[in-house]
C-alpha cells in the first residue's frame, strides 16, 4: 500500500459495505475503507515506509534527517524563554546512552507475568523531552514501557506498580514523596528504583530515599552508567513486541493495562495518510495530551516516521496557549474540552466588543462557512488578514491543521473553527484496544458531526441492539454496536483474561460499546454509549453525551452532567459555571454575590441558566425530552482529583450520579 491519496471533493467518500459476503446474523455486512476497494482482505499493513517495528522507522529517520529539529524544550535561561532543540541523530545518541544505563543499573529485570519474563519500565510525568528519550531507550532494547498520566493518584499508582510488579520508575522531582510513601506505606512492595528527570540530586533526597528503601538516581547517572557500558548488546524490537501496556482511562471499574505492539503502530500511521493531514519535515506540534494514551502516542511515532519536530508544553496547562504562541506549531491536537473553551471565548469576545466589530465577525463567518460547506474552501483573501488575524494568533499564527479526539464534539463548533482559524480540522474516533480508527478527511466539508471512515488498516460492522431499538436493517441509515478488526487490535488486557474475552466477539471482532450510524458516503456517526443511553418513563431513549456537548457551549457553563431516571420524565443537569463568564454575572447582580454559595443556589442564577441551555436547544431543535428542566449549579471542578473525569476528561458518569446523587434526588423530588 502506497502513500499516493485517492482523490476527494467537498464530500469524501469512506467506505462501503460489502456486497460480495452475506452478513453474519444479528450484523451489518462489512464496512470497508475507500483504500480496500481494489482488496477487501487487504487490511493488515505490516509495514510502513519499508519499515516494521517503530525502532526501525527511528534508525531511518536519523539515518535520512539526522539534522533536523527533534525535541524542543523551553530554555529558561534566555529572555522570553525561547524553544532550544535537539536534533535527530542528538536524540538519537542520547537514546543509545540512556538505553545502556538501564540495563547497566538493571533498572528493567525480568519479572515474570502471564507465564512469561517481561522487561518494563515505568514513566510518570508530564511530556518532557526526557520523557521521550525514556520511551526510545525503553524501546531501543525491548523493554515495555508502563506509562502512568501525570496526575494519577496513590491508590491507581499502586494498582498498576502491583499489578507490573514494576521494580523502576521515572519519575519528575515533584513526585517524588508520593512515590516515597508508597513504598514506606508497603504499598508497592516491588518498586526499588527511582529515575528523577532532573538532572542533580539533592542529599535530603538520596537520604529519604534510602530510608524508605528505595536506590535513587538522576537523568544525569543513567546517562553516564551507559557512557561507562558501550559494550553492552541491545535487543531490537520485533513487530510483535509489546511496545507499551497502556492502562485505559477507566470511566469504569479499575483500569486495564492494554499490550500494544509495535505492529499496531506501524499499521496505524496509515490514518494520517488516509485523512490527507499532509505532514512534512518542515512541521511542528506541540506536545502536552498526556503520552499515556495512545492519541499522543500516535503523534510520536508520526514525527518519526515524518522527521518534524516536537515542542513540549512547559507543564502549566494553564500556560499553555503562552507555548503555543512561542512555538508558533503548524499542528495542533487536542481535545473537545479544549476546543469547546476556545469557541466560547472566541463568541464571548466578539459579542462584548458588539456594534460594527460584531456584525462584520458575524458576517465575515457565516460568509465562510457558506463557502466551506459548498466548495470546501478554507481560506479567504480578506477577511483571514482583517478579521481572523488575530483568532489565528491565538495559536502561534501558524496552525494548518487541528485535529482533535477521546471525546465527542458538537459538529457546529467544528464548523465555526475550520473557518475561524482558516484550516483542517479533523475529528477522529479510537479505542485503546485499536489505536485510531477513524479520521474525517481534509476535503471532506460536510464532514462535521461524523468521525470519518474507517482507516485503511480497520474493517467495521454494525451488531444489532434490538433492546434498544437499534438494528443494521433500519432505514434510512444502519445503526448498531460498532466493532471492528484489523492490525492496529491490541493483544489483549495484561494478566486480565476476564476481561480480555469479554472485549472480543465470538469471531474475533472487538466490542466497542459505541452505538454508530453509518451514513451512505460510508461516514461514521457516533450516537453514544450504549450503557450510557437511558430511558425515561415515556419509553424514549436519551443520549446525555450528545447533550452535553451541545449546552456546554453555553456561556454560562464549563462542564455539565445530564442525568435522566427511568422512573421520571424529565431531564436533570449538574452544572459547573465558567469562572469569568460567573464573576461578570456576579457583577451585574451585587445583592447575590456577597455569599458565593447563595450565589451558586438562587433561583436568579439557575433561571438565567437555564434560559441560557433552552435557547441553545432551540438553537439545535432539541426534543421536549431532551430538555434540562432543572439544574443543581456547583462549585466543585470535574476534576481527576475527585474522580469525576478520567485524564483525558471524559465524564465518569457512574461516579457523578454517586457524588451528586443527593442533589439529584432532590432536583427530582421537588417536580416541576
Amino acid at each position: 500500500m502506497g502513500n499516493a491519496l485517492p482523490a476527494t471533493g467537498a464530500t469524501a467518500t469512506y467506505g462501503r459495505f460489502r456486497d460480495d459476503i452475506p452478513a453474519k446474523p444479528g450484523h451489518s455486512q462489512e464496512l470497508i475503507s475507500r483504500w480496500n476497494y481494489a482488496n477487501p482482505d487487504q487490511v493488515c499493513v505490516s509495514e510502513y515506509n519499508g519499515c516494521k517495528t517503530i525502532w526501525e522507522i527511528f534508525q531511518k529517520t536519523v539515518k535520512d534527517k539526522p539534522a533536523n529539529n527533534f525535541l524542543g524544550t523551553r530554555d529558561p535561561e534566555q529572555e522570553g524563554r525561547p524553544y532550544k532543540w535537539k536534533s535527530y541523530r542528538q536524540v538519537y545518541d542520547v537514546v543509545d546512552l540512556f538505553a545502556r544505563g538501564i540495563q547497566a543499573l538493571n533498572l528493567s529485570p525480568d519479572t515474570e507475568g502471564e507465564g512469561k519474563m517481561w522487561q518494563f519500565f515505568g514513566i510518570f510525568a508530564k511530556n518532557r523531552e526526557e520523557w521521550a528519550v525514556a520511551d526510545l531507550a525503553c524501546m531501543r532494547s525491548s523493554v515495555t514501557i508502563v506509562p502512568f498520566y501525570d496526575t494519577l493518584g496513590m491508590e491507581a499508582l499502586s494498582l498498576v506498580i502491583n499489578l507490573t510488579n514494576l521494580t523502576t520508575m521515572s519519575i519528575e522531582r515533584a513526585s517524588i514523596p508520593t512515590l516515597l510513601k508508597l513504598k514506606t506505606d508497603a504499598k508497592t512492595p516491588s518498586l526499588k528504583n527511582l529515575v528523577i528527570f532532573e538532572d542533580v540530586l539533592t542529599d535530603e533526597e538520596k537520604a529519604q530515599a534510602a530510608e524508605a528503601g528505595l536506590n535513587i538516581f538522576s537523568y544525569f547517572d543513567v546517562l553516564e552508567a551507559g557512557k561507562k557500558n558501550p559494550q553492552i548488546d541491545l535487543k531490537e524490537p520485533t513487530p510483535d513486541t509489546i511496545y507499551m501496556l497502556c492502562f485505559t482511562s477507566g470511566t469504569t471499574g479499575d483500569a486495564k493495562g492494554a499490550k500494544e505492539t509495535h505492529s499496531a503502530f506501524i499499521s496505524n500511521m496509515y490514518f494520517f495518510d488516509n485523512a490527507n493531514f499532509g505532514f512534512t519535515e518542515e512541521d511542528v506540534v506541540i506536545s502536552y495530551l498526556p503520552y499515556a494514551h495512545v492519541y499522543e502516542q500516535c503523534f510520536l511515532v508520526k514525527a518519526l516516521c515524518h522527521a518534524f519536530g516536537i515542542g513540549f508544553y512547559s507543564g502549566d496547562p494553564l500556560k499553555l496557549l503562552e507555548d503555543v504562541v512561542t512555538l508558533k506549531p503548524t499542528v495542533f491536537p487536542t481535545v473537545p474540552r479544549i476546543l469547546n473553551r476556545i469557541h466560547s471565548k472566541i463568541l464571548e469576545g466578539v459579542n462584548a466588543k458588539g456594534g460594527f466589530a460584531q456584525w462584520l465577525f458575524n458576517k465575515a463567518i457565516r460568509e465562510k462557512q457558506e463557502t466551506l460547506l459548498q466548495t470546501g474552501q478554507l481560506t479567504h483573501s480578506v477577511y483571514d488578514r482583517t478579521v481572523f488575524k488575530k483568532i489565528r494568533d491565538i495559536l502561534g499564527g501558524r496552525v494548518r491543521l487541528i485535529s482533535t479526539g477521546a471525546a465527542p464534539i458538537n459538529g457546529d463548533v467544528l464548523t465555526f473553527l475550520k473557518s475561524a482559524f482558516s484550516c483542517a480540522l479533523h475529528e477522529g474516533y479510537g479505542q485503546t484496544e485499536g489505536l485510531i480508527l477513524t479520521v474525517t478527511d481534509r476535503d471532506d466539508a460536510m464532514g462535521a458531526g461524523t468521525v470519518g471512515g474507517p482507516c485503511p488498516n480497520t474493517k467495521f460492522r454494525l451488531r444489532d441492539i434490538p433492546e434498544m431499538n437499534y438494528l443494521s436493517t433500519d432505514q434510512p441509515h444502519p445503526r448498531g454496536e460498532l466493532q471492528y478488526w484489523g492490525n492496529t487490535t491490541f493483544k489483549g488486557y495484561y494478566r486480565n483474561e476476564e476481561r480480555t474475552s469479554e472485549a472480543f466477539s465470538e469471531d474475533g471482532w472487538i466490542n466497542t460499546g459505541d452505538v454508530a450510524v453509518v451514513l451512505p458516503n460510508g461516514a461514521v456517526k457516533i450516537v453514544d454509549r450504549a450503557k450510557n443511553i437511558f430511558k425515561l418513563n415515556q419509553g424514549e431513549y436519551v443520549a446525555p453525551e450528545k447533550l452535553e456537548n451541545i449546552y456546554v457551549q453555553c456561556s454560562l457553563i464549563a462542564q455539565i452532567f445530564v442525568h435522566g431516571d427511568s422512573l421520571q420524565n424529565y431531564l436533570v443537569a449538574i452544572v459547573v459555571p465558567d469562572p469569568e463568564v460567573i464573576a461578570k454575572w456576579a457583577a451585574a447582580h451585587p445583592d447575590l454575590a456577597v455569599d458565593k454559595k447563595a450565589m451558586l443556589e438562587s433561583k436568579e442564577l439557575k433561571k438565567s441558566v437555564l434560559e441560557e441551555m433552552e435557547a441553545k436547544a432551540k438553537e439545535y431543535k432539541l426534543s421536549g425530552i431532551e430538555r434540562v428542566k432543572k439544574v443543581y449549579i456547583t462549585g466543585q471542578q470535574f476534576a481527576v482529583t475527585n474522580d469525576l473525569v478520567t485524564p483525558t476528561f471524559k465524564l465518569k458518569r457512574f461516579n457523578a450520579k454517586k457524588f451528586f446523587q443527593a442533589q439529584i434526588e432532590s432536583m427530582y423530588s421537588e417536580g416541576i
